[in-house]
């Protein structure tokens, strides 16, 4: 008997779902009815979820793309990047011997692979119409298999490659398109670089491309010997892949070891310096991720404001509809049908907000690729996230869930007897003042961080940086280093580019530097690092001061409005001398009370036989790393390099006059190319990129939460204006003045502002550490932020306010009365 009890028949099961599927048309049917009749509601509605679900759609677009897409390597979780540091640099490339050890000690990586740095080698690729300088590394054999990186065409580098040092070269997908037309026939082919031919063997897929900022890819042996064989220098980049199991402090730890054991064995290149491992997507996306984490909190919490607003909109929509929910359930509907006429009602609205986020997404998206391209790591596949949709149903539907909840408590307690009467009035509902008194303070936290991020963007912009960008146009050269030495890059540069450029009109100076203010990137550092002695004084094997490099030619001051403190500037007559100019900060730390002018330094420190040079005189410090980074000690000296940068002082708008400097360098040399011609202010502007980008989005949604709040309390408020039009007619026959009036409707908002803007303060000192990194030189807790959030959380609740007051203050007693009686 229980088996047939169990057990319905065919046409039973038929009718259950034809009747489920004629209630849920039903409640369609009804809820659009219901819409219908408030359009400006279900407007509102819908608006107020495209907001929220469209903020957090754009913003997860980004952190997908940057954060969380995996790399596109074998098993990218085993990848680590390998650095070497000092005291002095805190992440330093990797010296050719040190790497060698590694691999042959390491028994907690698989594979080590190595490539040069990015700034090593700018070459010209000669031959393929206008030359080119395209971006070379000198790469291990063994680093696209380490990688897991499937050509695109051809075959990698074979261990002959290597040894015999063959001239061959594998070409980005990038340039085989560009200056190849995509040619399938490419290998075996040969191009030219510079003056020398290249055999190419493979084309690298952009998708895998590894270093992703390489364009051509050499044998590792072709590597200078200079460079290969001494632990003077850093000119490698390390990859390892761990063994299967073993966790990333486990490497970590062994690069430590290995460096220490190194260190004590090689005192005079290696005493102070260490090791460190770090998670390859960690490398990648390291300096940003703070950014993006804290943006993705502000934004959700954007989203939970707009669901309490929405929760808010729905209680008094429930309370509006008392008397129709009360007849509904006097003629028979159960609580669970009402409930389910509610939810109903909340997830259409909930759907149709979600489409319309998912349009500003798509908009929001376009914006924040043009703002932060090639400023932020990874973003240049914005539209990865082809799973986006289902992320907006996911948060529309929990959205929908989270602001119908209360409306859904209010529809389960509905009584059956129906309302009646003219004069009834509409009840406050303390849920929906919580909800307020909640949103108050999400919106504090977020206009917080907003606001401390102004204030330390504010302190970073009023910085000086040592130099006048105004008006100076940088123009990276390199020259052809097969053909030019660094006296004949200063010949060249003397006798023939530096008049034909001065002669052109508007052109007012021009100097020359190895790097221009401001455009070293953090892996670049190292690049122009030296070792340094002082005279005099002793220092202990392989602990040897370290300052940047720069040579420059004698007018590089000058056009730059870089002051000098004491001493005397450098001349053409002290070009390749040794004499050397050194910033404030290196006076500062190592001649705090003498005359520097009167010391000479040592350079060389590393070499058979280092080479004293004089200190001719001091110049003004210069934030060459970027605004927001104190300057490095740093030397001057007048000499010259193949790769060089001109800065040229304009009468006007600098790039005005690229395209004639580019024409006047051509005529000069017509091998010779630009890698780039652009203002010095934007460099000084890009160092600032990220924490700009972080800003303009944090600020945004600053001003969405202040939004949300303004409508939510405006909301709050005037729903309990329009439903004491009587108590308020009562009150003002009783003889209250319209001004007390109105200060009732001010107290009334004070208690749901301020028990708000006390929990958000609570909230944003818990919270202090998490944004402590993102600042320059201001405390989390700096009381100007906290203040001015506040004050501006106030001015909108007033603002909000202070329709609904004035229309209680308004109210007139006989017409109230009659109405209401």
């Amino acid at each position: 008997m229980a088996g047939q009890k169990a057990s319905l028949p065919a046409d039973t099961t038929g009718r259950g779902e034809s009747i489920l599927g004629s209630m849920a048309a039903a409640d369609l049917r009804q809820t659009l009815r219901s819409l219908g009749r408030r359009p400006a509601f279900a407007l509102a509605a819908m608006l107020t979820v495209a907001l929220g679900v469209g903020a957090n759609t754009a913003v997860y677009r980004v952190i997908y793309a940057v954060l969380l897409r995996p790399l596109p390597f074998h098993e990218p979780e085993r990848l680590m990047q390998v650095w070497e540091n000092t005291p002095a640099l805190p992440q330093l490339q990797v010296t050719v011997p040190d790497y060698e050890d590694w691999r042959s000690q390491t028994r907690t990586f698989v594979q080590m692979a190595a490539y040069t740095f990015q700034a090593m080698n700018h070459i010209t690729l000669a031959g393929q119409g206008e030359p080119e300088v395209v971006q070379a590394t000198n790469a291990s054999a063994d680093l696209f298999p380490v990688m897991g990186i499937q050509l695109l065409l051809g075959s990698g580098f074979s261990a002959a490659d290597d040894r015999e040092q063959r001239p061959v070269a594998l070409i980005s997908e990038k340039l085989w398109r560009q200056k190849f037309h995509a040619n399938r026939a490419i290998v075996g082919r040969a191009m030219r670089l510079e003056t020398e031919s290249f055999t190419v063997i493979g084309v690298v897929p952009t998708r895998q491309a590894f270093p992703p900022w390489a364009d051509v890819w050499m044998p590792f042996s072709r590597i200078e010997p200079e460079l290969r064989n001494r632990r003077k220098y850093h000119p490698l980049e390390v990859i390892g892949r761990l063994r299967p199991g073993l966790s990333e402090d486990a490497g970590d730890r062994e690069v430590r070891a290995i460096a220490a054991r190194l260190a004590a064995e090689y005192r005079d290149t290696n005493g102070t310096v260490s090791a460190h491992a770090v998670p390859l997507v960690r490398e990648i996306t390291g300096d940003v991720r703070p950014a993006l984490l804290l943006v993705w909190a502000a934004v959700g919490l954007v989203l939970l404001m707009a669901c309490a607003n929405l929760a808010h909109m729905l209680l008094a929509r429930m309370l509006d509809r008392r008397q129709e929910m009360a007849i509904r359930a006097s003629l028979g509907a159960g609580r669970a049908a009402l409930t389910r006429l509610v939810l109903t009602e909340s997830l259409w609205l909930a759907l149709a907000g979600g489409a319309g986020g998912a349009l500003l997404a798509a908009a929001a998206g376009r914006f924040l690729e043009r703002m932060a391209h090639g400023r932020i790591p990874r973003l240049d596949e914005l539209g990865a996230a082809g799973h986006a949709p289902l992320f907006v149903l996911a948060v529309s539907l929990v959205c929908g869930i989270l602001f119908t909840l209360p409306a859904c408590a209010q529809a389960l307690r509905t009584d059956t007897q129906p309302f009646s009467g003219r004069s009834m009035s509409k009840p406050r509902s303390p849920l929906g003042s919580v909800l307020i008194a909640a949103e108050v303070a999400m919106a504090f936290v977020v206009l917080v961080g907003a606001a401390l991020l102004v204030h330390s963007f504010a302190g970073l912009l009023s910085e000086d940086p040592g130099f006048q960008a105004k008006g100076v146009l940088a123009v990276e050269l390199p020259l052809p280093s097969s053909r030019y030495d660094g006296q004949k890059a200063a010949q060249f540069l003397n006798a023939q580019l530096a008049p034909a450029l001065r002669a052109l009109p508007g052109i007012e100076d021009l100097a020359a530097v190895n790097c221009a203010p401001m455009s070293l990137g953090l892996t670049e550092r190292t690049r122009f690092a030296s070792r340094f002695g002082i005279e005099g004084r002793t220092f202990e094997a392989g602990r040897y001061p370290v300052a940047q490099l720069r040579w420059i030619s004698p007018e590089y001051f000058r056009v730059l409005r870089i002051p000098l403190r004491r001493g005397r500037r450098l001349t053409e007559a002290d070009r390749d001398q040794p004499r050397y100019l050194i910033n404030e900060t290196l006076a500062r730390r190592f001649f705090p009370h003498e005359d520097p002018t009167a010391r000479r330094l040592v350079m060389g420190v590393m070499d058979p036989h280092p080479n004293p040079v004089s200190i001719a005189g001091v110049i003004a410090d210069v934030r060459d790393m970027g605004l927001d980074e104190e300057p490095q000690p740093t030397l001057y000296l007048v000499g010259g390099s193949p790769y060089m940068t001109l800065l040229i002082r304009t009468a006007g708008e600098p790039l005005r006059w690229a395209a004639a400097v580019r024409e006047a360098i051509q005529r000069a040399d017509p091998e010779v190319a630009v890698v780039k011609a652009a203002p010095v202010e934007q460099y000084v502007s890009d160092s600032l990129a990220r924490r700009r980008f972080a800003l303009a989005l944090l600020a945004a949604f600053g001003g969405l939460a202040a939004l949300l709040t303004a409508a939510g309390i405006y909301g709050l408020l005037s729903y309990s204006v329009s439903g004491r039009v009587r108590e308020f007619g009562i009150r003002a026959a009783l003889g209250a003045s319209p001004a007390s009036l109105r200060s009732l409707i001010l107290r009334e908002s004070a208690a749901v502002t301020i028990p708000g803007l006390a929990v958000g303060l609570a909230i944003s000192l818990a919270g202090a550490r998490l944004v402590k990194g993102m600042l320059y030189q201001l405390s989390p807790v700096d009381p100007v932020s906290l203040t001015a959030a506040g004050v501006l959380l106030i001015a909108i609740t007033v603002t909000a306010v202070w329709l609904p007051a004035r229309r209680a203050a308004a109210a007139d007693p006989a017409v109230t009365l009659r109405v209401e009686g």
